[in-house]
């Protein structure tokens, strides 16, 4: 395999597993990239949709808490699409309303703030729940 293709897959991997959070740029850069550029904001839009997603499937598959507690893997991937939705979830609310409504996903969003933010979650949340 090429070594871009490694490097990809390795960053990928990562990704998936928690060891790295999915967006690496700093508050008021996105922002700045944000703002005027509807494929960008797209792009948020869409990651958002699919943290919380992440965050509810891993809720959803959980076993029983104490079959979990040793389970890193489990406890990262929960913590970091917690992470990456919070931050998006601040980015994209901190946008005109309308720049969201322009977006041919804004249904995606739509429903994540009308359905599913409530329910997305750290670890730390879901441990005290059970």
């Amino acid at each position: 395999m090429p070594k871009e293709m490694n490097a990809a897959a390795d960053t990928a991997s990562s990704i998936i597993t928690g060891k790295i959070p999915m967006l690496q740029i700093p508050s008021p850069a996105i922002q700045a990239a944000l703002h005027g550029h509807p494929a960008a904001i797209e792009g948020y839009i869409v990651a958002y949709y699919y943290a919380a997603l992440t965050n509810l499937f891993c809720q959803a598959c959980l076993p029983p808490i104490q079959q979990v507690e040793n389970n890193d893997v489990v406890k990262a991937i929960i913590d970091s699409s917690y992470g990456d939705f919070c931050m998006l979830d601040s980015s994209l609310g901190a946008l005109d309303p309308n720049e969201i409504r322009a977006s041919p996903n804004s249904h995606l969003y739509q429903e994540v703030q009308d359905a599913w933010k409530h329910r997305v979650k750290d670890w730390t949340m879901i441990s005290i729940r059970s």
